[in-house]
């Protein structure tokens, strides 16, 4: 799991912070966390939204092209069977009077 803040906490009324994970699970119940301790220090969650990881184009055709040499094969079930890492972005907005 892996968490990024914009701008750093503290110095604005309203940030961004996004949740990096191969398993959806795991980026709610961080985030569900998160707002139960941001909530505590006045800010609300004001809107989210998820991305699913994708496995580029290049990594594709890079397993494609090497199965003759038997890499490919093995890259090609690594994809298939991995999840690539999804993103979901929060912004919190502190609260009037908080």
């Amino acid at each position: 799991m892996n968490i990024d803040t914009w701008p750093p906490e503290g110095s604005s009324p309203v940030f961004i912070r996004g949740y990096h994970s191969r398993k959806y699970e795991e980026l709610i119940e961080e985030f569900h966390r998160d707002a139960v301790l941001l909530l505590q220090q006045g800010y609300l969650p004001a809107g989210q939204h998820y991305i699913q990881g994708e496995w580029g184009i290049g990594w594709v055709l890079f397993a494609v092209l090497t199965i003759p040499f038997l890499v490919g094969i093995l890259l090609c079930f690594r994809l298939l069977l991995s999840r690539p890492i999804g993103t979901l972005t929060v912004t919190y907005v502190r609260r009037v009077g908080a």
